[in-house]
């Protein structure tokens, strides 16, 4: 069986709350590790980090953050003034006249055909949670209703008519839901 090799700490280590914390490498000045051409200019840190009992050495988040440049953010997505889906539809015309079958452009096309027109959306009122809780009762109250229609029901008129209003109201509790 092979000797485990004993390691050498470089760097300070303490024990804190039972696990072992290391200081940070951008506590002295050292040469030889990648980072330091970026922070040799700034101050000593001497931020403790918790590491595995093993470790060499540790670099902590505040002086990652100082290697790392900041992330490239871009603006999100901007509008074309197109509706959305327009390059699903078999042929759709811009304001410009611009003619664009399944969203390929025809520049032949170009000025041929009127705009396309768009027809706005219909904002149906969303229910809060108590007036679909009443709507469902309601029903309810309507379904143990006609049950008890059908149950006294003798003719097969009546009895049809009383099953299609009780498939009618489960569509109807089937949507609420």
């Amino acid at each position: 069986m092979a000797k485990k090799k004993k390691v050498t700490h470089k760097f300070h280590t303490r024990r804190n709350k039972g696990k072992h914390e290391m200081i940070c490498r951008n506590s002295i000045e050292d040469t030889s590790y990648w980072a330091w051409p970026k922070l040799k200019d700034t101050p000593r840190c001497f931020h403790y980090t918790a590491v595995n009992a093993d470790s060499t050495a540790v670099l902590c988040w505040r002086c990652v953050t100082k290697t790392v440049p900041p992330p490239d953010i871009k603006g999100g997505y901007i509008s074309k003034g197109r509706p959305r889906g327009w390059q699903f539809m078999k042929e759709f015309v811009d304001k410009d006249g611009n003619v664009f079958h399944k969203g390929k452009e025809q520049p032949k096309l170009k000025g041929t055909i009127k705009p396309t027109k768009i027809k706005p959306k219909d904002n149906k009122k969303k229910l809060s949670k108590s007036e679909k809780l009443r709507l469902e009762q309601a029903i309810i109250q309507q379904m143990a209703m006609v049950r008890g229609q059908l149950k006294k029901a003798k003719w097969k008129k009546d009895i049809n008519a009383g099953t299609t209003q009780l498939r009618k109201l489960e569509r109807q509790l089937k949507k609420v839901n």
